[in-house]
């Protein structure tokens, strides 16, 4: 069994490192804690650096076998210091960020999510989790977006930061290469376009959803086929990104279902 208990071992050192954004993109890892969220992470093992229990803890406390090769037992002191949550629940773990190609993101026509200067990290975990719910191939990010291995949106994901293929800081190139890949590419808009199930989302498809408080910008509008907004009561102007996600891919998933189901 494995203890460590100096502050400076290099272990603890990385995990501190890895609450700043700098370091997470200089080391390509970051901290996910968590019984829920550690066990999504050993589901990739081949993404696991080294997992943390405290070793006041039982094995069914932390839900992980504390005998495991990379799994170190610290006191609850350095518990703290490894965690940003301000109760940690005993359990953390380094890992790798996961490793997406483009090309194969593309290649699958499937559905995607536009994400436009998202800035809310739980808004931003909520919508994945939604995405690797519903079957989305995969997320898009623009610039101006919140970090997306930042501790808050990490948590927030409960593992879906691991399944889900997300790509950051994308650019007018890439939205490009998708038109010329034969992708339509659908924007949320509250003052115009079609209901949101009124229109089919089947085959190579982007769904752009906009800032919580700028809604899509104007430059990604001009590019749009085409418009959907979802109805709501008079007086009601506007509804939470991560709920508005929420509604419009729940509904694409009930196509899919529904024409697998004829299929």
């Amino acid at each position: 069994m494995k203890v460590i208990s100096s502050p400076n071992n290099k272990y603890i050192k990385l995990a501190s490192s890895l609450k700043h954004r700098k370091y997470r993109n200089e080391q390509g890892m970051f901290l996910v804690e968590g019984k829920r969220a550690v066990k999504e992470a050993q589901a990739r093992p081949e993404l696991v650096e080294v997992i943390f229990a405290d070793i006041n803890l039982t094995n069914q406390d932390t839900n992980v076998d504390t005998e495991i090769a990379d799994c170190y037992l610290l006191d609850s002191g350095l518990m703290r210091q490894v965690c940003s949550t301000e109760n940690p629940q005993g359990i953390a773990a380094i890992v790798r960020k996961p490793i997406w190609l483009w090309e194969d993101l593309v290649d699958k026509k499937g559905l995607l999510i536009l994400l436009d200067r998202i800035a809310d990290p739980g808004n931003l975990g909520s919508i994945l989790r939604t995405c690797w719910a519903f079957g989305v191939k995969g997320v898009l990010m623009t610039r101006g977006s919140v970090d997306l291995f930042s501790p808050k949106v990490v948590r927030s994901t409960m593992g879906a930061i691991l399944n889900v293929p997300v790509f950051a800081d994308i650019d007018s190139l890439q939205i490009d290469s998708l038109y010329e890949q034969g992708y339509k590419l659908l924007c949320t808009d509250i003052n115009q376009g079609e209901k949101y199930y009124s229109v089919p989302y089947g085959g190579a498809t982007v769904i752009t959803i906009g800032s919580e408080g700028q809604g899509v910008s104007e430059d990604l509008k001009k590019g749009c086929d085409r418009f959907i907004n979802i109805p709501m009561k008079p007086g009601v102007d506007s509804l939470n990104v991560a709920s508005a996600c929420a509604i419009i891919v729940a509904e694409a998933w009930r196509q899919y279902q529904e024409i697998t189901d004829l299929a």
